[in-house]
């Protein structure tokens, strides 16, 4: 202790543990001796503290993942005079001993091992949030490492008679009682989740502290599976076909040994691409494993409430969070106190995992659920709603498209009227929550959609319900006009500006292609004032597509105009009005093609004995601002599109079908049930 005085007051001791701090960021054998010999002059050694946060350099070789290092100074420390479990098994600020930082890399299972063989009561150790190595382990997605520490938790159970869920859940769960599984959960490290599931079934059903079960956050994170991805025409492609087993393993090892062979390590491998795309198939089955056997033991579908019942009161679990690491865990219920101390609660919490999976649009977890326990279809949650509100509420069609495809008793629960009088068509009225992250429609997209789900309902419901009216004395459609006046608003301003901006570049354009009708390339004959070029075949070509350009042009600023007048009614909002502006811009856009085409004929005309190469420099620049045209409103054309199926149906309906046809499933005919 005396030489640990002398060289703290010493301007020795400062410049030690500067040199120190450089040397264990460093790399090399050199930097790694340094950090021994500086070790050497500390009265603890490799376990002494040196930084503002009271790490030592076994803290900061072990948080560095420089694990050869951190097993040197382990055997130093073991070797010294001042070793001590107790100083092994010594904290920083965070609450993380050594054990904690090797948990954090599966490089570090040697070292992880090592250290319990000499300290196994760090395997109990919690930091500051009652996270133990375990849980860290899981949190950075150490899968490896994490199967070490569970053996040897098993044995330390066993060993002291304690294989229950009540001590597994000490070392699995944080003081906020956040289990191991919500963090793989929650990381989206599903591979280790579906490891814990298998391992420990009682943690599947294990709630917070807020409330929220593992498959009810499985079931609010639609982006986990593969229904919850967009993905383009080549990417879906390699998807189909890439293989996420230990077959596509083997075959990248084969590929690596070729590559070695020819001695071109690089070009046989460098797909990162294809294995983003097989990591993410990977992902997605994993996590579809997982929910498989999360539902298997899930039984919140039973606890319904009844058809116009008051709503029941959450039943969150509330656990009193001791810092002491040798009190037991308290895991008794509280419902009374739960109401004081959960008022922030989120009120998704009272969502089953059903609810929540249907309110999302994850349709692997309603598949699922409904394959194990189909009569859970009949579940009405606290608004008296089931899963077929919910979904249409959210406007997840997806989902209600797949359930209503499911040989179940669908027709009794179209009829379902929640608490508050709304039928399954008051549930298109309401505004549908947008997540943030969300791609937004512009607004007149927004309410065609709406509108034409209102009608395709209206032929599922049963008559009775079409002019159905709820507790604020409500028809289905009165209710729409009210909640979707803003955005009515909002797209007839949308319309409006996009009419206005188009017809001034239709006027640009018709302007254009009327003053090159009169400027002819080569221009006239001076006898017979006929054009001198008029018997080429390019000045046939410029002449029709300027003729065509300039009726598109003036065809569309008629349609535009139409719109302008427009009276904007709800109901034309369904078709007309969508329809009315994707008439002008495919008009528009074949204006702009046709006077390309013009202007690249007339220069073809004036350069026709130049070399090859200039005409197709020339079609490459004509037809550069058409591409553009094309790439920049294809998404906007494709949802207009849609409006377009309407008219395709119409059209099956006047011809004639086969006798034989069977009629549709679960469609009420008016007058009918």
């Amino acid at each position: 202790m005396q030489q640990f005085n002398d060289i703290e007051s010493d301007v020795e001791y400062t410049n030690i543990k500067k040199e120190l701090y450089k040397a264990l960021y460093g790399h090399g054998n050199e930097s790694h001796d340094l950090v021994i010999d500086l070790c050497k002059k500390l009265p603890y050694g490799a376990m002494h503290v040196f930084t503002i946060h009271n790490d030592t350099p076994l803290h900061k070789a072990t948080y560095t993942k420089n694990f050869d290092l951190a097993l040197k100074l382990l055997d130093q420390f073991l070797l010294s005079e001042n070793f001590s479990i107790n100083r092994l098994m010594y904290k920083n600020d965070w609450g993380n001993n050594l054990l904690h930082n090797a948990a954090t890399s599966n490089k570090g299972a040697d070292f992880v091992k090592k250290l319990l063989s000499i300290a196994p009561e760090m395997l109990r150790e919690k930091n500051r949030w009652g996270e133990t190595a375990s849980f860290q382990a899981v949190r950075y997605g150490r899968r490896h490492v994490f199967i070490i520490l569970a053996n040897e938790i098993d044995k330390f159970c066993a060993s002291y008679h304690r294989q229950s869920m009540y001590n597994h859940l000490y070392f699995f769960q944080r003081y906020d009682k956040t289990t191991i599984l919500h963090m793989a959960i929650l990381t989206g490290y599903y591979d280790i989740g579906l490891t814990i599931a298998r391992r420990y079934e009682h943690l599947c059903n294990e709630a917070a502290q807020d409330g929220w079960t593992p498959l009810q956050i499985l079931a609010r994170t639609p982006s986990a599976f593969f229904s919850g991805n967009e993905m383009g025409f080549l990417k879906r492609r390699i998807y189909s076909y890439v293989q996420a087993n230990e077959t596509w393993k083997l075959i990248r090892i084969l590929m690596r040994l070729i590559s070695c062979i020819f001695g071109n390590r690089k070009s046989w491998c460098a797909w990162p691409a294809i294995d983003m795309i097989r990591s993410e198939k990977e992902s997605h089955e994993n996590v579809l494993k997982l929910a498989k056997i999360l539902v298997s033991l899930d039984t919140s579908w039973q606890d319904t409430n009844k058809p116009g019942s008051e709503i029941k009161p959450s039943t969150a679990w509330t656990m009193d969070i001791s810092i002491d690491h040798d009190k037991p865990v308290d895991r008794t219920l509280d419902i009374s106190q739960n109401k004081s101390k959960n008022n922030s609660v989120s009120s998704d919490v009272n969502h089953t995992p059903l609810i929540m999976a249907a309110k999302t649009g994850c349709i692997e977890i309603v598949d699922e659920i409904l394959e194990q326990f189909p009569q859970a279809v009949e579940y009405l949650n606290h608004d008296g709603q089931n899963v077929l509100l919910v979904a249409v509420k959210n406007r997840n069609m997806n989902v209600f498209h797949h359930v209503n495809q499911k040989n179940l008793d669908i027709r009794s629960n179209l009829r379902v009227i929640d608490r508050h009088g709304n039928c399954l068509l008051h549930m298109v009225g309401w505004k549908k929550e947008i997540p943030a992250g969300v791609k937004l429609k512009i607004p007149v997209l927004q309410l065609s959609e709406d509108l034409q789900l209102f009608e395709d309902l209206q032929m599922r419901c049963p008559t009775y319900l079409l002019d159905h009216r709820n507790d604020e004395n409500k028809t289905p459609y009165e209710l729409m006009e009210v909640n979707n006046e803003e955005l009515r608003s909002n797209a007839k301003d949308w319309l409006k500006r996009t009419a206005e901006h188009c017809t001034a570049i239709i006027i640009l354009i018709a302007t254009v292609a009327f003053a090159a009708a009169y400027t002819v390339p080569g221009g006239p004959n001076q006898q017979t004032g006929f054009p001198i070029l008029i018997g080429k075949p390019f000045f046939l070509a410029f002449t029709m597509t300027d003729v065509l350009s300039l009726t598109f042009a003036l065809t569309a600023a008629v349609i535009f105009l139409s719109l302008l007048t427009s009276s904007y009614k709800l109901q034309s909002f369904s078709r007309s009005l969508p329809q009315k502006v994707l008439l002008g811009l495919t008009l528009l856009f074949l204006s702009v093609t046709m006077m390309m085409v013009s202007f690249a004929a007339t220069i073809i005309l004036m350069t026709s004995r130049k070399k090859e190469w200039t005409k197709i420099a020339v079609y490459t620049a004509a037809f550069f601002p058409v591409c553009i045209f094309v790439v920049s409103y294809i998404p906007l054309y494709v949802e207009l599109a849609n409006t377009f199926r309407y008219w395709f149906f119409k059209c099956r309906k006047i011809l004639p079908v086969p006798a034989c046809t069977s009629k549709p499933k679960y469609s009420f005919r008016r007058g009918g049930i």
